[in-house]
Order: C-alpha cells, then sequence, then structure tokens
C-alpha cells in the first residue's frame, strides 16, 4: 500500500529581529500526511512564538495634516452622486456640467449608454468620502458605494477654479 505525503516548510521570518527574541532560520520540512501514529492521541506542537508584538512602530508627526474645507467636503459628495446618478440612468449627463470639466461629460455619457452587469445588482448608493488636501486649491476624493451587497470605489481630484469654485478635474468608477 503506498502512501501519498506533503511536505511543507517552515516559512521564514521576515519581521526584523528584536532585542529580546533571537532570528530563527527555517526548520526542516514536516509531513502532512501522518501526523498522528495509529493508536495513539493528538500529538502536541509546542507553542509558537514571535518576535513581532503586533504593532507596528509609527514616526510622530510634527506637522499637522492640513483639513479640506467643508465646503469642499459638500461639494465632493455632491459630485459624486451626481455621477451615480447619471451612471444609474436616473439623471440627465447635462446636470453634471457645473460640477466636472467637459471631457468628464463624455467619458459619462458614455459609461452611461454602455450596458453594464454591475447595474443589475441595484442603485449605486454613496457610502463614504474621504478627502486629501495636495495644496490649498486641490483634493484627492476617494470613496466607497454600493450596489446590492457589494461595494465598489470612486476616486477624483477635485480643483478650486478661482471664478466659479469647485470643479471635478478626474474621475475613476470601479
Amino acid at each position: 500500500m503506498s502512501e501519498s505525503y506533503t511536505f511543507l516548510s517552515r516559512v521564514p521570518n521576515y519581521e526584523p529581529p528584536t532585542c529580546e527574541a533571537p532570528a530563527r532560520a527555517a526548520g526542516p520540512a514536516v509531513p502532512l500526511g501522518n501526523r498522528r501514529a495509529p493508536g495513539r492521541g493528538r500529538q502536541s506542537s509546542p507553542a509558537r512564538s514571535s518576535a513581532h508584538s503586533g504593532t507596528s512602530p509609527r514616526p510622530s508627526l510634527t506637522v499637522p495634516v492640513p483639513r479640506a474645507a467643508p465646503d469642499a467636503q459638500r461639494f465632493t459628495e455632491h459630485a459624486f452622486r451626481l455621477v451615480l446618478e447619471v451612471l444609474d440612468r436616473r439623471r440627465n449627463v447635462r446636470q453634471l456640467r457645473p460640477v466636472v470639466v467637459s471631457s468628464l461629460l463624455d467619458v459619462a455619457r458614455t459609461l452611461a449608454l454602455a450596458e453594464s452587469p454591475a447595474r443589475r445588482l441595484g442603485v449605486a448608493t454613496l457610502q463614504r468620502v474621504h478627502l486629501r488636501v495636495l495644496d490649498d486649491d486641490t483634493l484627492e476624493a476617494f470613496g466607497t458605494y454600493g450596489r446590492g451587497p457589494r461595494v465598489f470605489v470612486i476616486a477624483a481630484r477635485v480643483e478650486r477654479k478661482s471664478d466659479t469654485g469647485w470643479i471635478v478635474t478626474s474621475m475613476v468608477v470601479g
């Protein structure tokens, strides 16, 4: 009777060594097929010890992170909702004119007219929006939206124009 064995070797420790514990070398291969001898109880294995405490070192921030203005947050949430409603065919593409650049209007029109399997999951509902300030007049916006049980992402670059206010200059909907 032939027995089949699968051999695995220990995974090397890629964490940097700490002062307390020396680095472990990869151990010998351990057969998986015959873990228990016939007629014997469960074999005990020594507890694994890890040099990693579970926390990552974080550098202290000396420079405060700039926060986006509340009007930029409101504008971005409004723009994302409008785009999702256009993609769901609940709004006309022309209603995006005040919030996106003209090149994005063509992209939104093409995506709204195309058949999308995601549209069959249900109506898109915006869940979260986060802003990252690049400078006083430029933001990166990213967020999530749901369709039925699935969660998708949306991201954009938002810039402040002196004459018109905030406008979306590029966008990715996934």
